[in-house]
């Protein structure tokens, strides 16, 4: 069930895809050369947003300009439960895509370092953190408006996070490093789950109450 109704956000897109696909692909390298200094994990997480954000916009965008096709699927044996699911699973099934790329990339380009599960696992957070807040958000929202602001992140990615990562927090980071990195991974990757899962939570109850009549 899940798989045919995130086909279809697939299909509403697929002018897109490609396109966003190829930016998936190009940033990395395009990094690497411009600033290489911020190559690396820094191209691969900005790779993620854009192009699993991006494609989540212009999925909302088609449901926001053609709201008859939602009612009509409410009104199939699909649950409102699945319907909201779908949206999780599309992100995430792109987010599994920028990981091979990205792999394969660093096959490629040498300098863009090593291909670490540490790596996939920390991105993965934050894309479980952005969906588990932006998503609940557009369901009671709405897409038109909600995009604006998210749409600004997106934007505003590339020059954020090169200043982030320039702040010294004070943190010691000894105590993270002192935890096994079997034990540490599984923290990691427990703690996003447990973020989707509330989210995908809120977002449901959020969308059986919405009228689409």
């Amino acid at each position: 069930m899940l798989f045919h109704l995130i086909k279809k956000d697939f299909m509403i897109v697929k002018k897109y895809v490609l396109l966003m696909l190829a930016v998936a692909i190009l940033i990395p390298p395009f990094m690497l050369w411009r600033a290489p200094e911020f190559a690396g994990p820094m191209s691969f997480l900005l790779s993620v947003i854009f192009t699993v954000f991006m494609l989540l916009q212009y999925v909302s965008m088609k449901e926001y300009q053609y709201p008859k096709a939602s009612t009509l699927l409410c009104a199939t044996p699909y649950p409102r439960s699945a319907l909201v699911k779908s949206k999780y699973g599309f992100c995430i099934f792109i987010y599994a895509f920028c990981c091979v790329v990205y792999w394969i990339e660093t096959l490629v380009f040498p300098n863009l370092g090593s291909f670490s599960f540490e790596m996939v696992l920390v991105v993965f957070l934050g894309i479980s953190i952005f969906l588990g807040i932006y998503l609940p958000i557009q369901f009671k929202l709405g897409y038109e408006k909600t995009k604006f602001f998210f749409v600004i992140i997106v934007m505003a990615s590339p020059f954020l996070l090169p200043q982030l990562s320039k702040l010294n927090i004070g943190f010691d980071f000894s105590v993270i490093h002192s935890i096994p990195d079997v034990l540490l991974y599984g923290i990691v990757a427990i703690f996003s789950l447990i973020i989707l899962a509330f989210s995908i939570f809120v977002s449901t109850k959020i969308y059986s109450q919405v009228d689409l009549a």
